[in-house]
């Protein structure tokens, strides 16, 4: 095993996870950005831009064909993976700190920030 080195991202990032194969990396931080990657070399597969705020959680299905991300914009959207083309848009009154699709990819779990 050897390590691999992305450089995509300009601030802190907040998460990285593997897709269910394990063959692909997605990547969010703090400068509005998720990322996508082959896991065995690095190489970037493509950025999903839109957010206006740090992006604090990403996810996607099994069969990974669909990107959900969460974000300090109050916005959780949903992507085309391979494209990256924006699906939909669901506006919260408070960050989205965790995105997660459920295990037969049927739901996605959104869990907002509580402030009073």
């Amino acid at each position: 095993m050897r390590p691999i080195m992305l450089q995509g991202h300009t601030r802190a990032l907040t998460q990285v996870k593997y897709n269910s194969d394990g063959d692909l990396l997605l990547t969010v931080a703090k400068d509005k950005v998720a990322n996508l990657w082959y896991a065995h070399n690095g190489e970037r597969v493509g950025t999903y831009e839109g957010h206006e705020g740090a992006l604090w959680s990403i996810d996607c299905n099994k069969p990974t064909t669909l990107v959900v991300t969460g974000s300090a914009d109050n916005t959780a959207r949903l992507w085309h993976a391979e494209t990256g083309k924006q699906l939909h848009v669901w506006e919260f009154p408070t960050a989205v700190k965790r995105v997660e699709f459920s295990r037969d990819d049927r739901h996605v779990l959104m869990v907002t920030e509580e402030r009073m």
